[in-house]
């Protein structure tokens, strides 16, 4: 645009459009500064927890422009205001727990966590097993624990092994056996396959390194150094699913001094008699009797002495407080049945004991030895003796019972009822005996005497009661009495009087009359294991 001039002759002029002076930029004012809220995260123990259980939840919670000044849990019965709490629930739920934590400017970050409670699993666990010494036991896959009961494990000394052995699919994995006696338990810790892949680690005590596996010829040694229960228990317990493994149980034969039942009678006229002994386990023992009392005691060979005043000491028999030596069937082991064939027992030809305990020893029994003699069937007809006799002296037939030549250890099974009193005063009470009984006694407990291992010949007296009613209810009566007294020293039965001093006789009372064979059979393998044979 051209200038316009108001006068031409002045110095002035008026520019159109001139330039702008320049105007400062306005400062960008920042917004006032705001606080970020603080971050938060729950952690468990166990998200899967059983019901009952107790566990752990952690608050983990961070402020990048400040502190963490509180925290506050929901989910529980009552607020909690600390940073870790524990937890339990007693119904099977999931459940939702959180928690709120605050920071120094007042703002507040929320975590939540579920978890879920599960119905406590039912453990597999087994009381029933029974496994005698020298038994196998194979295991198949399992859950949970295995509770096995080791027979007669409690009256041994020395090294007990469970000898693991080859048998079925996952013996690697670990597993944790525990033996229990005296309430004590001992933990071998987990045993299984060094190389065994696994997520999670093996608990302590982990054994896995050595042995390496539950196959043979691992073993778990056990050494006993006392006398201990008559029942030991073993607890297997997996520690994962479908575990299995094979085991057999070796029991050491009985490693302790040597006892003997001695009957102590006092015979001191002016007081009472002290005697003094050292028992099995080399402690010193005293009893006090008065004048013609007697006591059965078991005590080491010639510890016995009659401390003050005067009395007998009467040896008897060994006495194995420790537990009766381990007994086996084999080829050259003779068993003998005696019945009495008086009439008592029954008939042959007709429904009887006599009967069933014939059938016994052809089938049941049968079944269960011939294996010992070598499946052989007239090896068992050799060794399995079943005889009668018209004789109701019981001892009378046990004195004469010879073993056979080629045999080395004989059991006599004596069956017996109220009939056997007629050679016995029948007043058991009153201290005498007729002469056949003292004479078959003496002469059994010389026949006894006469054996010097354990075992060379046993005895088991077998007492069939009698049905009440009638006169030969009265017998058995009068026939029980008898041997209550004579097997327990009671009555002036002690000693050589009677058999509660010898080891090598046992009396089985209250055998059922009119059973089946089936019932004998069983009857007589419970007797053979009181006796100390493994079958």
């Amino acid at each position: 645009m051209s200038d316009v001039r108001i006068n031409t002759r002045s110095p002035y002029y008026i520019e159109a459009n001139p330039t702008a002076p320049e105007v400062p930029e306005t400062p960008e004012v920042p917004d006032p500064p705001t606080n970020i809220p603080p971050t938060v995260t729950i952690t468990a123990s166990n998200t899967t927890p059983y019901v009952g259980d107790t566990i752990t939840l952690t608050a983990v919670a961070t402020d990048s422009d400040g502190t963490i000044v509180s925290y506050l849990w929901g989910g529980t019965s009552s607020p909690e205001t600390t940073v870790s709490i524990d937890v339990t629930n007693t119904t099977v739920e999931p459940k939702i727990y959180n928690v709120a934590v605050t920071d120094d400017d007042g703002d507040v970050g929320l975590a939540q966590i579920t978890i879920n409670w599960q119905e406590v699993p039912e453990q597999i666990t087994n009381t029933d097993i029974e496994v005698n010494c020298g038994d196998i036991i194979n295991q198949a896959s399992f859950v949970g624990t295995k509770t096995y009961n080791l027979v007669g494990v409690g009256d041994k000394v020395g090294e007990v092994e469970i000898e693991f052995m080859d048998g079925g699919s996952q013996q690697d994995s670990p597993v944790k056996f525990n033996i229990t006696w005296n309430n004590t338990t001992n933990t071998t810790g987990y045993i299984g396959d060094s190389n065994y892949t696994i997520t999670d680690p093996i608990p302590s005590p982990n054994n896995t390194a050595y042995p390496t596996n539950k196959k043979q010829p691992t073993t778990l040694t056990i050494n006993k150094t006392a006398a201990t229960p008559t029942e030991v228990v073993l607890t297997a317990e997996a520690f994962v699913p479908n575990d299995s493994f094979s085991f057999r149980l070796n029991c050491p034969d009985v490693e302790a001094t040597e006892t003997f039942y001695y009957t102590l009678t006092g015979t001191c006229t002016t007081g009472d008699t002290t005697f003094t002994y050292t028992d099995v386990n080399g402690v010193a023992q005293t009893v006090v009797l008065a004048n013609g009392e007697t006591q059965l005691a078991s005590a080491q060979e010639d510890t016995v002495s009659a401390a003050i005043c005067t009395g007998t000491a009467e040896k008897g028999g060994q006495s194995f407080d420790l537990g009766k030596p381990e007994q086996t069937v084999d080829t050259l082991t003779e068993f003998k049945f005696w019945l009495d064939n008086s009439g008592s027992l029954g008939y042959l030809g007709r429904s009887g004991e006599i009967d069933e305990i014939a059938k016994m020893t052809e089938n049941e029994l049968k079944n269960s030895f011939l294996q010992y003699y070598d499946n052989d069937t007239a090896l068992y007809n050799e060794r399995v003796i079943y005889e009668q006799n018209y004789n109701e002296r019981f001892l009378n037939w046990a004195t004469n019972d010879a073993i056979s030549p080629t045999a080395t250890k004989l059991v006599h099974l004596t069956f017996i009822d109220e009939a056997a009193s007629s050679y016995h005063n029948s007043d058991v009470g009153d201290n005498t005996k007729t002469g056949a009984y003292t004479t078959d006694l003496s002469n059994f407990r010389n026949k006894l005497d006469s054996k010097t291992t354990f075992g060379e010949h046993l005895f088991i007296i077998f007492c069939i009661e009698k049905e009440k009613g009638g006169p030969p209810y009265d017998s058995w009566m009068q026939f029980s009495h008898f041997i209550d007294n004579i097997s327990t020293g009671a009555n002036g039965f002690d000693g050589s009087n009677g058999l509660s001093d010898r080891s090598e006789v046992i009396f089985v009372r209250n055998v059922l009359p009119a059973q089946n064979s089936a019932y004998y059979h069983q009857v007589t393998i419970d007797a053979l294991q009181s006796l100390g044979y493994k079958i």
